[in-house]
């Protein structure tokens, strides 16, 4: 077995100083079935990346800026919007047609990796749709880690048809096509790709 010590000797292994951002890499929004980086570069369909880690807040806008971010953290209760300040709406700054717009956007950050380049990129969003993919993500996740602590997803970036008032509109999608990382039943965490389409099957953790 190689010695970490001698691997980590190149200096790689040094963490660069983290600044207070929560945004990781290129920013990617959904938008009409597209995932769109930076504003200028539209992912190719299917591309799939790596479910690093999610971040739950409330962001606080004002003056078209994000001023407060209040995360929830692991054991905590994501709070309701009526456990936040500013509930009188006649004091909410105008947005849309003029209609008071709440400055308190329930929002979610998602760390994606390129497994192939290991650049980054955080998925933000907003949006019911938005919330309810990452929400089925984490539900998958959690179930996979029952008996493989760790285990981390490889996502293929896509959409889904979703109801609305105004009719069928897509939403964001994450598909679930393997995992990497996480213990098992030997415990060393040295995972190899599983296929989704295997996991009737014991996964190869």
């Amino acid at each position: 077995m190689q010695d970490l010590s001698i691997a980590n000797a190149d200096g790689f292994a040094v963490a660069e100083t983290a600044g207070s951002s929560t945004i990781i890499g290129k920013m990617l929004k959904f938008n009409d079935s597209r995932y769109i980086a930076d504003k200028t570069e539209t992912l190719p369909e299917g591309t799939t990346l790596v479910a690093g880690s999610v971040i739950t807040a409330w962001v606080h806008w004002e003056d078209k800026r994000p001023i407060d971010h209040r995360v929830t953290h692991v054991g905590q209760s994501h709070p309701l919007r009526e456990e936040l300040p500013d509930r009188d709406k006649t004091k909410w700054p105008p947005g849309l047609n003029d209609e008071p717009n709440d400055p308190w956007r329930d929002t979610r950050y998602l760390h994606l990796i390129d497994p192939s380049t290991g650049a980054d990129y955080t998925f933000v969003t907003e949006s019911y749709g938005g919330r309810k993919a990452i929400g089925a993500l984490k539900q998958q996740i959690a179930n996979v880690r029952m008996a493989h602590p760790g285990a981390l997803p490889l996502v293929q970036l896509a959409s889904a048809p979703m109801k609305t008032r105004f009719g069928p509109k897509p939403r964001p999608d994450f598909k679930v096509v393997g995992w990497r990382g996480g213990k098992g039943d030997g415990g060393t965490g040295n995972a190899t790709l599983a296929p989704a389409n295997d996991m009737d099957d014991d996964i190869p953790f």
